[in-house]
C-alpha cells in the first residue's frame, strides 16, 4: 500500500525498486536476442549487414549510389598533373605569340616564315645558316670537305698549296687553298719603302725660240750654279745638238703639245684644268746614251731613280727597282713603269701579270 504521507509520491519513495525493474526487463532483452542469433559472432552479423547493404538496390536502401567518375579523373591529375606544351618558334600559343621578323624593304612585322611580304609584296632573303666548324678553327667543315682539308683538324694557319696565303686568307678572299695558282692578289702584300733614292737633271727648261734658218734656241737655267757674276742661277742658251754647258747633256729636240693643265681653285671650290701649251724637250745623256723628255713648267726632272719595294708575304723580302725592272712573286712576273716623286712623297707605277697598270704610293714621314 502506498502511503500517502510520503512528500514526494510514489517514484521518491519507490525508485529503487523501478531501477531493478528496468535492470531485470534489459537483462531479458538481451537474452531474448542472443537465442534468437543462435550464439553467432557479433562481427560476422556486421560484416553480414554490409553485404547485405551493398547489395541493395536503391528501392531497398532508399539511398542514391555514389558516382565515382570525378572522383577516378581526380585521382589521375593527382597522379600526373597537366602540363603547358612547348611552344616551337613557328607556332604560338595563348601564352606565346607566333615568330616574327621585319620586312627586309618595308621594315614592318611580317610572319616568321614568310617568303613574300603580305604588305608590300616584296621577296624576303634566305635566313643565314649557321656554319658548322668542329675544330674551332674558323673554317667552316663545308669549306673544309670541299678542299680536301680535315674539318677536325684546326689547320687555319697552314699554307696547304705553298702559294704563300694561309688557308684562312684563302678562305677570307674566296680562293682555292689546295691550288697554288688560285690565291689571293700579291700586288697587296707589296709596300712602297721612302725615302727614294735618285739624282736629278741639274737645270731645267725655261722657254725655246725659233732662228731664222730653222734652228731652235734652248734657254735651260742651273738654279744651283754660280754665274759669271759670281751669283746664283747660270743659264745655258745652246742651239739644238749642242751640249747643255758642261753637264754632260745634249739637247735632241723640241715639241710642243696642248695639255690640260690644273688651275688653283678658291678655297672650298673644286680644283679647275684648262688647256695649256706646253715645251717638251729631249736631252741626251753624252755618258750612256740615256733619253729624258723635260717640260718647260716643271723644275724637277729626275735621271736616275730607284725605290724600294717591302714584300711581306711568306718570308719579308725588300725589292730594289729602277724603271724597266721587272721581278716575280711566287712566279708571277711584275714591271716597273714609272717611278716619281709627288709632293712629299712617291708613287710607283707597276703592270701585272694581267696586264693591268697599278700604283704603290707612300709619303715620306
Amino acid at each position: 500500500m502506498i502511503s500517502r504521507s510520503n512528500e514526494g509520491g510514489f517514484f521518491a519513495a519507490h525508485w529503487d525498486w523501478i531501477v531493478a525493474a528496468v535492470g531485470i526487463v534489459a537483462l531479458a532483452a538481451g537474452g531474448v536476442m542472443l537465442a534468437m542469433s543462435g550464439g553467432a559472432d557479433p562481427d560476422e552479423n556486421a560484416s553480414d549487414v554490409v553485404r547485405r547493404l551493398m547489395s541493395a538496390k536503391k528501392k531497398d536502401t532508399g539511398v542514391a549510389p555514389v558516382e565515382m567518375t570525378q572522383l577516378e579523373r581526380a585521382l589521375m591529375m593527382a597522379g600526373k598533373p597537366p602540363v603547358v606544351a612547348e611552344v616551337s618558334d613557328e607556332g604560338g600559343s595563348f601564352l606565346v605569340s607566333p615568330k616574327r621578323i621585319f620586312c627586309a624593304l618595308c621594315h614592318k612585322p611580317i610572319p616568321g616564315d614568310a617568303k613574300k611580304c603580305p604588305i608590300c609584296k616584296g621577296d624576303q632573303p634566305e635566313p643565314e645558316k649557321v656554319a658548322l666548324d668542329t675544330d674551332g678553327d674558323g673554317l667552316p667543315d663545308e669549306w673544309e670537305k670541299k678542299f680536301g682539308l680535315d674539318p677536325a683538324t684546326a689547320d687555319a694557319e697552314a699554307d696547304t698549296d705553298a702559294d704563300g696565303f694561309t688557308n684562312a686568307e684563302e678562305f677570307a678572299a674566296g680562293t682555292d687553298p689546295s691550288d697554288k695558282n688560285s690565291h689571293p692578289d700579291y700586288f697587296d702584300s707589296l709596300k712602297l719603302v721612302m725615302p727614294l733614292k735618285e739624282t736629278v737633271l741639274p737645270f731645267f727648261l725655261e722657254k725655246a725660240e725659233n732662228l731664222p734658218g730653222g734652228k731652235i734656241r734652248y734657254y735651260f737655267r742651273d738654279p744651283k750654279a754660280k754665274n759669271d757674276y759670281g751669283g746664283r742661277g747660270r743659264q745655258y742658251n745652246p742651239l739644238e745638238g749642242e751640249e747643255i754647258g758642261k753637264t754632260g747633256f745634249v739637247v735632241k729636240s723640241l715639241e710642243k703639245k696642248t695639255v690640260k693643265v690644273k688651275v688653283a681653285a678658291v678655297k672650298g671650290e673644286k680644283a679647275l684644268e684648262k688647256p695649256r701649251e706646253v715645251l717638251f724637250a729631249t736631252v741626251e745623256r753624252k755618258e750612256d746614251g740615256k733619253k729624258l723628255v723635260i717640260r718647260d713648267d716643271e723644275k724637277r726632272t729626275p735621271v736616275d731613280i730607284q725605290a724600294t719595294l717591302s714584300f711581306s708575304r711568306g718570308e719579308p723580302a725588300e725589292i730594289v727597282v729602277v724603271p724597266g725592272t721587272a721581278f716575280k712573286l711566287y712566279g708571277n712576273t711584275y714591271k716597273v713603269v714609272e717611278i716619281k716623286s709627288v709632293g712629299k712623297g712617291a708613287k710607283v707605277t707597276i703592270e701585272d701579270p694581267l696586264g693591268k697598270i697599278r700604283a704603290l704610293e707612300a709619303v715620306d714621314q
